[in-house]
C-alpha cells in the first residue's frame, strides 16, 4: 500500500493542507487588522477631541484666573473703603462716648443743684415757674460749659458744637424766645 501513495504525494498533500490553514489563519488576521484599523482612527479622533478639550480648559483656567485677580482687586478695594469706614466709626463713636459723658455730668451737676433749690421752694403755683427758670439757667450753664470745653475752633473763634449740642441750645433759645 505504500506503494501506491508515493511519498511525493504525501508531501503534496501534507503542502496543501499546511496552505488551507496558513489562508485561514491570514483571512483571521486580516479581519483582526481591519478592526483594529477601524479603532485606530476612532482612536486618533478621540485624541483629537481630548487634545481641543485641554486646550478649552487651559484657556478657561486662564480666563479663571484673570477674573479671579479682578476679582480681587474689588474686594481689596471694598475691603480698605470697609477699613477706613470702621476706623471712622470708632473716631465716631468715641467722640460721642466722650460727649455722652459729659452730658452725664453735666446732668448729674443740674441734679444735685436742682435738689438743693427744690429744698429751697416752698410749695405754691409760683414755685414751678422759678424752677422751671432754674433749670433752664442750668441747662444754657451746661450748654456753654461743653461748648467751652471743645477742642477745635472755627476760624471766627466759635466753638464746634455736636448735633445734640446744637439742637439743646435752639431748644433753650426757642423757650426763652417764648417765656
Amino acid at each position: 500500500m505504500m506503494d501506491m501513495i508515493s511519498v511525493p504525494l504525501i508531501l503534496d498533500v501534507l503542502l496543501i493542507c499546511l496552505l488551507g490553514a496558513t489562508i485561514g489563519y491570514c483571512a483571521r488576521l486580516h479581519k483582526k487588522l481591519s478592526v483594529m484599523r477601524d479603532a485606530q482612527s476612532e482612536l486618533h479622533k478621540v485624541a483629537r477631541e481630548f487634545d481641543q478639550a485641554t486646550t478649552r480648559s487651559r484657556l478657561a483656567v486662564e480666563e479663571m484666573k484673570i477674573a479671579s485677580k479682578e476679582a480681587g482687586k474689588d474686594l481689596q478695594g471694598e475691603l480698605d473703603a470697609a477699613r477706613t469706614l470702621i476706623e471712622e466709626l470708632k473716631l465716631i463713636n468715641a467722640s460721642g462716648q466722650r460727649i455722652a459723658d459729659r452730658l452725664q455730668e453735666g446732668v448729674g451737676v443740674a441734679s444735685q443743684t436742682l435738689k438743693a433749690d427744690e429744698d429751697e421752694l416752698v410749695l405754691d403755683p409760683s414755685a414751678e415757674l422759678v424752677r422751671d427758670k432754674r433749670m433752664e439757667k442750668q441747662a444754657r450753664k451746661m450748654a456753654e460749659t461743653l461748648a467751652e470745653k471743645r477742642e477745635t475752633p472755627f476760624s471766627d473763634g466759635s466753638a464746634k458744637r455736636s448735633e445734640a449740642e446744637k439742637e439743646l441750645l435752639q431748644m433753650l433759645s426757642r423757650k426763652n424766645g417764648n417765656g
